[in-house]
């Protein structure tokens, strides 16, 4: 026959029980908001970041355009391929794409912008690795739509090397205006290459190429100013700019 004490420590271990299961269950229960506490956290960390993000490229706009005592006006810009600039020649007069990511202001602007006064270029490039260049011009003016836009820059100094000097005096070329010099009324140095520029036979830069996400190509297709970072490499992102010179 069952003693007090043996019911005083079956109720024991039952009321232990209870208290074990009891304190599984709250584990399991705040296991699982824990869980969608952290998920909520993620989704919000990853808004956050995509945010600093979007943040990070207006900050890199307003930035640029302080440089060197601010006053530049950006009438190109590369960062991610999101627009196409493979364009035809109407689409290069006018100016596309957007003023707050890639874009191009257009030939007639920039003709109408610097035709008077003078002016002076400035060119931001970055490569896939964060290293970062710039070409410093101290002529910069584009020519009339009769003229084909023909480039006019000045002397260099920078640390992406002269790769834009050797484009002065060209006309600009599109896929459907082959005005490049290469002597081949046949060869297109804009088609061949995907984009439009001021081609000589062909370029020692070219920042309206096609876009590519990786960096390294094994020929000229891309956006490329020559042996920066290395030959054959196409940038992660580019900025062409201009303002009047005191």
């Amino acid at each position: 026959m069952p003693t007090v004490m043996d019911a005083i420590v079956h109720a024991m271990m039952d009321f232990r029980k209870e208290m074990l299961d009891n304190l599984q269950l709250s584990l399991e229960y705040h296991t699982e908001q824990l869980e969608e506490i952290k998920v909520h956290m993620d989704h919000k960390i990853n808004e956050l970041e995509k945010r600093i993000e979007e943040i990070g490229k207006t900050v890199d706009v307003i930035n640029i355009r302080s440089l060197f005592g601010g006053g530049w006006t950006v009438f190109q810009r590369r960062i991610d391929g999101s627009v196409d600039f493979y364009r035809n020649w109407t689409m290069y007069k006018h100016g596309f794409g957007d003023g707050n990511g890639e874009h191009w202001l257009g030939l007639e602007n920039l003709h109408l912008m610097t035709k008077s006064g003078r002016h002076e270029l400035l060119v931001l490039l970055e490569d896939f690795e964060g290293n970062s260049r710039y070409a410093l011009y101290d002529e910069f003016k584009i020519g009339n739509e009769a003229e084909k836009y023909k480039l006019t820059v000045g002397s260099y100094s920078g640390t992406a090397g002269d790769k834009f000097s050797s484009h002065n005096g060209m006309k600009f070329s599109t896929m459907d205006q082959d005005n490049d010099l290469d002597g081949n009324s046949q060869k297109s140095c804009a088609e061949t290459f995907t984009g439009a520029w001021w081609f000589k036979s062909c370029y020692y830069s070219h920042l309206n190429g096609q876009y590519y996400q990786k960096g390294n190509h094994l020929d000229k297709q891309g956006v490329h100013w020559n042996n920066f970072p290395r030959a054959n490499y196409s940038l992660k992102s580019t900025t062409m700019m201009f303002r009047n010179r005191t």
